[in-house]
């Protein structure tokens, strides 16, 4: 028997072994379970910072109107990147951002947001069972420095709402706001929110109190006053 008889069976190359349907199922699932987990993170973050381009606009009331026609439409607009966009570093109920402003109008805009979710923080800590689709139950009001408690400024003119997915916006408008000049200069300009039937119970005289969910949306002093210029786009100012 000659060597190719005898050992050619082990000259024969095998076939490549293929992998295990198993083996590529769980590759499979890792990888959906992967992008799956991106998406929903790239998803929250773009929901997370989202308003829609209706909150973002400047709101032209008939007052703020009049203002720029007798101006003959050279008005300033600043805004202003809120440094505690949250009424509450711990529960962060109520976010507000796309502060504009016209000081010499006395005119003041802010969009505030929410989650629904909002509903079962209410219910739970603040007692008041409160469908928040339901805009009668807001109460918004504005206040400057003045003393510690401070003081009531402006009146709201308009609200806009809006909705995206599990978040509400309400686009805020008040006019006749005070923000003084000099040593009169508003601080500070904070919004309040109160909501029908929040209530908390004050330990220090055991009685239950209206909740007011209190926004930080303009500041003007020594540790922060940056202000920059909004650029009205086209079509956004009256014609």
């Amino acid at each position: 028997m000659d060597d190719l008889e005898r050992y050619g069976d082990y000259n024969e190359v095998d076939e490549a072994p293929t992998s295990s349907p198993v083996l590529r199922i769980i590759k499979a699932t890792a990888l959906v379970i992967c992008f799956a987990i991106i998406g929903l993170i790239g998803f929250r973050v773009f929901t997370f910072n989202y308003y829609p381009a209706s909150v973002k606009t400047l709101t032209f009331t008939e007052g703020l109107t009049e203002y720029y026609n007798a101006s003959s439409g050279d008005i300033t607009v600043y805004t202003q990147d809120l440094q505690s966009p949250y009424d509450d570093p711990s529960e962060g109920n109520i976010f507000c951002d796309h502060l504009r402003v016209v000081r010499e109008a006395g005119y003041l805009q802010v969009t505030l947001r929410f989650n629904t979710s909002f509903e079962k923080t209410l219910a739970e800590t603040y007692s008041a069972q409160i469908d928040l689709d339901d805009s009668a139950v807001f109460d918004f009001r504005l206040a400057r420095s003045g003393d510690s408690n401070g003081t009531p400024t402006g009146r709201l003119v308009s609200i806009a709402w809006e909705k995206f997915l599990m978040y509400r916006y309400a686009t805020l408008v008040f006019e006749d706001v005070d923000f003084g000049e000099g040593d009169t200069a508003a601080n500070w300009l904070r919004l309040e929110t109160r909501i029908k039937g929040a209530t908390y119970l004050d330990k220090a005289d055991k009685t239950r109190k209206e909740k007011v969910f209190l926004n930080l949306i303009y500041e003007d002093h020594d540790t922060y006053s940056k202000f920059t210029e909004y650029k009205l786009s086209d079509g956004e100012a009256p014609q």
